[in-house]
């Protein structure tokens, strides 16, 4: 029988490999993601392309309650480590772990060359409105996966999508999957994670100035009218590494409506 790819298992620390040349990329998702939904990402990018399955995602257990993006960071980095990669791609929880390993001089990170972060989520702390309004959505969804109540959760997440994004039958299909993977396993465990932060700011060291002397290329990658992924999270994040290169595009790109241009930029970027 066939392995699905899409499915890694333990044997191959649920990271799914294609390719055999030079550069080595890895791709890690966002929360209540999977490697079906980073493979899009890597379409025109050349080299060996590695996508990972983090804790709680993709038959991988979680490490328990109240996820932080150390978890994460460590996750990353052991990957990295695993596949030789001098390339990564983050999306959202991921692009989160990518500058905490950034920001804390991680010695893995510093055989990367080029860094993607696609819908940074989180970085050194939110407005009040956007963390109060984050709050209230994370308390909701809560209260939905322990009621088992999919419908309503499917129906939640959609709520921060563009009206033209929600009502498309793929977008549907697509987050039912992840409600239903809130619902029926360990995932929801990290649901506090979005109220966390990427950069620890009170280190003993300087992690806003490691950040900033990061020698490889970063691009930083967003969309307008995004709740769960502001905009100005990108500009601060872009703001802190001297030479990186922003993009935000219309509202609802990065998934559904601007699948060629995100292509067309990533491709550029990692040439």
């Amino acid at each position: 029988m066939t392995q699905d790819l899409n499915l890694p298992g333990p044997e191959t620390d649920f990271i799914a490999s294609f390719g055999s040349s030079e550069p080595h990329t890895l791709f890690g998702h966002g929360f209540a993601g999977a490697i079906r939904d980073t493979r899009p990402f890597g379409t025109g990018i050349s080299g060996t392309k590695h996508f990972l399955h983090l804790p709680g995602h993709g038959g991988r257990p979680s490490p328990g309650p109240g996820w932080n993006y150390g978890q994460i960071a460590e996750v990353l980095a052991q990957a990295l480590t695993s596949t030789s990669a001098t390339q990564a791609l983050g999306v959202s929880m991921s692009a989160g772990g990518l500058l905490r390993l950034l920001s804390a001089g991680h010695p893995v990170a510093q055989n990367l060359e080029k860094v993607a972060l696609v819908l940074p989520a989180s970085f050194t702390g939110f407005s009040a409105e956007v963390a109060e309004t984050n709050r209230a959505h994370l308390e909701r969804l809560r209260d939905l996966a322990s009621a088992g109540d999919v419908e309503s959760i499917t129906d939640l997440m959609l709520s921060r999508e563009p009206a033209e994004v929600a009502e498309l039958l793929p977008a549907r299909a697509w987050t039912k999957t992840k409600a239903e993977n809130l619902v029926n396993t360990d995932m929801s465990d990290g649901l506090g994670l979005a109220l966390e932060i990427a950069v620890d700011t009170n280190a003993g060291d300087d992690p806003l100035g490691t950040l900033a002397r990061f020698p490889g290329e970063v691009l930083v990658l967003t969309h307008d009218d995004d709740p769960a992924h502001p905009v100005e999270v990108a500009e601060a994040v872009a703001a802190a590494i001297p030479d990186s290169r922003l993009e935000v595009l219309p509202a609802g790109s990065i998934l559904w409506r601007g699948r060629h241009e995100v292509r067309r930029i990533l491709g550029e970027f990692f040439g």
